[in-house]
């Protein structure tokens, strides 16, 4: 005996499916965009790229990977773990010069997706069952080891001149010493309201996420500082155990986007495509 398969709760497709859920596909694709939109500008930035890149970025995977990803309800959104990754191909592929980092590493980026494509031609992903789960959890483990060690210092208004994880680690306390208390305030507040929305129990409440707060938060007080214009501020002067009681404050703890967004498209270019270094960044992106 046969049974029938329902499909009552498979959407339609095309025009069809846009007229039957314009009004949840426009709530949620709202719901989305606010949850995307600091998530790509944090991470571009954190990358080595331009804030305007990790836009460009979710524009375009929204727009296309939601046409051949062949699901409904997939969300195409950046990925935090590949920012060590990017950020250490910028800096090994540009030399010291952050621009010219960012074009070679989008030419390994090109060249990365092509290998990925022709592995999946070739049904490679069954290769994944020969790596132990502990080596993959081991992997996420150290790269938010990573993020958490340089953007600590970010948070805190520093910049460590340490280059190496070990140097970038060292220098925690010396950032906490030295710190900017308007952006680590900002900074600060921002990642108690990310550790407290884990634990809130109110529905209503948990709609809003809890990166919308965060932003909320961090332009209401970048109003209050005035970081809009840059100028010096006494922070607690008549606290002695103090190192510190003049700090500077201003457009630079902004994030920087410029007036005309076109100028945010950049060409890749391979240059450095005959070099080792090139071709190490090209598989260490291709593989994580």
């Amino acid at each position: 005996m046969s049974k029938a398969i329902s499909t009552r709760f498979i959407p339609k497709s095309g025009i069809a499916g846009l007229v039957e859920n314009w009004r949840t596909d426009i709530l949620s694709g709202f719901l989305v965009f606010l949850i995307a939109l600091p998530l790509c500008l944090g991470i571009s930035m954190a990358s080595g790229f331009p804030p305007q890149a990790g836009i460009i970025t979710a524009i375009i995977g929204g727009l296309l990977v939601s046409r051949i990803n062949g699901s409904f309800v997939t969300i195409t959104g950046p990925a935090a773990g590949l920012i060590v990754v990017i950020l250490d191909s910028v800096q090994a592929l540009g030399g010291g010069d952050a621009k010219a980092g960012y074009h070679y590493t989008l030419a390994a980026i090109v060249c990365a997706s092509v290998i990925q494509t022709l592995m999946g031609l070739m049904k490679a992903g069954k290769m994944s069952a020969f790596f132990p789960s502990s080596a993959v959890h081991g992997m996420l483990a150290a790269i938010g080891i990573i993020i958490m060690a340089k953007q600590i210092h970010v948070m805190l208004g520093v910049k460590p001149d340490a280059q190496s994880l070990f140097a970038t680690i060292g220098a925690i306390p010396t950032s906490l010493r030295d710190m900017n208390p308007e952006v680590a305030i900002i900074g600060g507040l921002g990642l108690l309201i990310l550790i407290a929305w884990s634990v809130v129990k109110n529905r209503r409440l948990k709609m809003i996420p809890a990166p919308i707060i965060v932003v909320i938060v961090g332009m209401a007080l970048a109003q209050y500082f005035d970081l809009d214009d840059e100028h010096i501020y006494l922070f607690l002067p008549d606290y002695p155990f103090l190192p510190h009681h003049e700090f500077t404050i201003g457009p630079k703890f902004l994030v920087s986007i410029p007036q005309n967004f076109l100028s945010g498209f950049a060409f890749p270019d391979f240059l450095l495509i005959g070099t080792s270094v090139f071709w190490r960044q090209v598989f260490t992106i291709c593989l994580v």
